[in-house]
């Protein structure tokens, strides 16, 4: 999976050529194309400084980004943040039904599958959190 980032951040930064150079300027050393290219093939493997150089130089930390999914904490974020967003979601629905219903546009049924909609998301919330880490 780096290799194919890796592969994306050479092209953006121009090819073999420019990505030897932008990391080369980075680090304070010489890299050669040859380096990149045997990287790229898996013939090496990506040193970190020079994954993180490319990244910076590019202005996609995009290797990052995919390391950082991967740890726990991060995730049990995504998790609430997504269960959040889907009970503000449901909620707004069952409102706005049941003030359709209350305005005589609207029907019984549709308003109580919303509301019973946003109590299920509610729960799933209400779970989630009593999960969480401190």
């Amino acid at each position: 999976m780096i290799r194919a980032f890796m592969a994306g951040l050479v092209g953006r930064a121009g090819g073999l050529d420019a990505a030897a150079a932008l990391i080369g300027a980075r680090l304070g050393a010489d890299v050669s194309k040859g380096s990149i290219s045997k990287r790229l093939s898996g013939q090496l493997d990506w040193p970190l400084v020079e994954i993180l150089a490319l990244e910076d130089a590019v202005g996609d930390p995009c290797v990052r980004r995919w390391l950082a999914r991967s740890l726990p904490e991060l995730a049990e974020g995504q998790s609430l943040l997504a269960a959040a967003a889907e009970a503000v979601r449901e909620h707004g629905e069952a409102v706005s039904a049941v003030m359709d219903f209350a305005a005589g546009r609207g029907a019984r049924a549709q308003a109580a599958k919303e509301v019973s909609e946003a109590v299920v998301a509610a729960k799933r919330l209400a779970a989630l959190m009593e999960g969480a880490g401190e």
